[in-house]
This record gives C-alpha cells, structure tokens and sequence, in this order.
C-alpha cells in the first residue's frame, strides 16, 4: 500500500513539474542551410585557356527582407511570414555567396574562385556580379528565385555580358525540403553563369588564335616589291 502511495505522489510531482511555469519549455527551432551541388554526375568544363579560368564573385546585392537568421515565407504580393520555429544556421547572403561560388568551381572544373572583395594584387579574368531580387518559398509549394547578374571583364572591368535569371522549384515532403529547392535554384542559377563564362573564354581563345594566325595584309605585289629591293640593296 506504502509502494502504491509512493508512486502516486511521484507521478503527481511529474505532472505538477511539467505544468510549472519554471519548467524547460522544449525548443522546436529548426536550423536549415542550403548545399552545393554534388561532383557526381556533373559535366565539368574543360579549361577555356591553357590555365584555368579565375573567375571572381561578388558584389552580391541581397534584399533587406532576406538578412535575417529566419527563414521567409512569401504568403502574398506585399505580403511575408517570418517563421518563429525555421532558422537558417547563418547569414543567408554569405551562404548563397558560397554555395554559388562553390558551384561555379565545380561547373568551371577550377580553383581560381575568389570572393569580393579580392586583394587588388589578384587578378581574376572574369568578375560575376549578382543581384538578388527575391529568393524564397510560396504557399504553392514552390521556391522562387530572381536575379539579375552580369559577368565583366576582369582586368578592366568593361561589361561583357547581362541578363536575368527565374527559377522555380516544386518543394517537397520533408523539413528540409524548401533549403532544398533554393538549393536548387541556386543550381539552376551557377549554371547559366558557368555556361556564359565558357562561352566568353573560348571566343577569346578563338580571337586570340585567330589574330596569331592572321596572313600578312599586305599585297603579293608589295611582297615583291621588298624582296627585290632586299636582293639589290645586298649587291
């Protein structure tokens, strides 16, 4: 009888313990990252110059409604839903700058990927400028990402190339389905770049050969000229 009275008294103190307001109240936060793309399966390029091509990232604007640790959720137009539970592990702008220049490392099969701002003394051949116009998930269920970028000339800093990149995903099952669709956007986004940056080294390479391979312009007739002007002037 003593051992029954025993546990009742234990499991009331459980339950009067639980319903404390000095009790811990459990942390639901979730703690998201979005990831690079993966080796495997990737084509990478071969190198557009007789070294790898330095390619140098930044500036990267990003929207002020996107520098927080909480993850955004776009329920309208005008319209957020700042999450009180998902956070991301760090600053979303410098994850997204080093996802995309993890990406356009393995894409552009180089190691030459610097970070803005890079030390005057390093000198890149191409210069990836990127602004960040919406980059977040919808009630739908898809992710959205919409950026604007150029790519310039490194050395001196004349523009090559601008355009704009929209990508969507669906969002999966699963907490971490939507850091995985930005993921993926962000994909869709080192892509084009990449694809424009190999296009631009190999048309410099192809200039660059066919100005080294270029045939005298001056005429047969003028060629003849000189050479018998030579042969007299050695008599």
């Amino acid at each position: 009888m003593k051992l029954k009275v025993i546990v009742i008294v234990l499991a009331l103190s459980a339950i009067a313990a639980s319903c404390s307001p000095l009790a811990p109240i459990r942390d639901h936060t979730k703690f998201f990252m979005l990831s690079p793309i993966s080796e495997g399966g990737v084509i990478k390029a071969d190198a557009p110059v007789a070294q790898q091509v330095s390619i140098g990232v930044g500036p990267i604007d990003f929207p002020d409604y996107l520098r927080r640790h909480e993850v955004v959720t776009r329920t309208a137009a005008n319209r957020i839903d700042v999450s009180s539970e998902n956070r991301w592990a760090g600053p979303l702008d410098k994850n997204f700058a080093d996802v995309l220049s993890e990406n356009l490392a393995t894409l552009l099969n180089t190691q030459r990927v610097e970070s803005y701002p890079w030390n005057r003394s390093v000198a890149v051949d191409y210069q990836v400028v990127v602004s960040v116009q919406r980059f977040d998930t919808s009630p739908d269920g898809q992710s959205k990402l919409i950026a604007r970028w150029s790519i310039k000339h490194g050395p001196d800093g004349k523009q090559l190339y601008a355009t704009q990149t929209a990508s969507s995903v669906p969002i999966g099952s699963g907490s971490d389905a939507a850091s995985a669709a930005l993921s993926s956007d962000v994909a869709m986004l080192s892509r084009e770049i990449a694809s424009q940056v190999t296009l631009l080294s190999q048309t410099h390479v192809q200039q660059s050969r066919a100005a080294v391979q270029e045939p005298s312009t001056r005429s047969p007739r003028l060629e003849s000229t000189l050479a018998l002007s030579g042969a007299s002037g050695e008599r």
